[in-house]
């Protein structure tokens, strides 16, 4: 009898570890600001007794990652990332979101960046995600307001291997203010339109400053940013989700300013949010969808 015990009571002690095993969630995400994400999983964790492993992805690398574990497995329980994505839902397995689990908190702008083809496909956490000029301090000492200033000083920095500035010229979230600042912009009455005159002078003008060679149109995110933390750029396109990280690597030389004009026109960024997605949550134990919910 106390033997039989004894295995009954290491059974129930046992079940108890797994079932404590099992409260753990897997989140990705991309966002550079990594302080704001980890307060935000340990406030949680702390009020629910849920364990959540954090994955930190590049920018620009988290979409690919996502793509791959749709179609290859291996997907996380939870995803931030920015809210253009979700109109790859269906490619990425998203698992769409009733509007009640959405804080009434939430302002309707920030709840319709996770709205697509009728139905929520993420909980907006972080707003903005706007572009700013970035410099370094040890360089400038007076940041530029237009870009007729950069090409006019662009030799200055040229003569010393210094690029003027770096941004990830092929994305398009980088074109798009300057598309803005010739009075366009890519959709008009909730319509796709690319076929115009403003699209053409933005175009033709951004391939001209890569002419002027004040760019460098074959470096991606990581390159720019890397390159402007090693004072090999004076001036950095980049956007507010990388003050942290670009301060925390520059210290008092970082500056920030607003994006130059265009020929006295302002440049306007685009803005969202990052959003909490879950990929494949119709697909898990009823155990887990309930911690899952707990988050949202």
């Amino acid at each position: 009898m106390v033997i039989l015990r004894s295995v009954v009571l290491f059974l129930m002690m046992f079940l108890s570890l797994s079932a404590k095993a099992e409260e753990r969630l897997t989140l990705w995400y991309s966002h550079q600001d990594n302080s704001f994400i980890e307060l935000l999983v340990s406030e949680f964790q702390k009020e629910n007794n849920i364990n959540i492993s954090l994955v930190q992805f590049d920018p620009e690398k988290i979409k690919a990652e996502i793509l791959l574990g749709a179609q290859y497995g291996g997907l996380p329980d939870l995803v931030i990332f920015p809210s253009d994505f979700i109109g790859l839902h269906s490619l990425m397995k998203l698992s769409s979101i009733p509007k009640g689990w959405l804080s009434p908190e939430l302002s309707q702008k920030a709840m319709m960046t996770a709205y697509v083809d009728d139905k929520f496909w993420g909980v907006p956490v972080i707003q903005g995600n706007n572009l700013l000029l970035y410099y370094n301090k040890k360089l400038v000492s007076q940041p530029v307001s237009s870009w007729h200033d950069i090409i006019d000083t662009k030799q200055k920095w040229l003569d010393k291997n210094i690029l003027p500035i770096g941004w990830n010229y092929l994305d398009m979230y980088y074109f798009i203010p300057f598309l803005s600042a010739f009075n366009g912009w890519p959709i008009i009455d909730g319509e796709i339109s690319l076929n115009t005159p403003e699209m053409v002078k933005a175009l033709k003008y951004y391939r001209y400053l890569s002419e002027q060679k004040i760019v460098n149109p074959e470096c991606n995110y990581t390159c720019s940013q890397s390159d402007f933390i090693q004072g090999k750029e004076a001036y950095a396109i980049n956007g507010d989700w990388a003050y942290q990280d670009l301060k925390k690597a520059m210290g008092d030389a970082l500056g920030v300013a607003l994006l130059p004009t265009v020929d006295g026109n302002v440049m306007h960024p685009m803005s969202s949010t990052f959003v909490l997605s879950l990929p494949n949550y119709n697909r898990h134990a009823a155990h887990k969808k309930a911690l899952i919910k707990k988050v949202c």
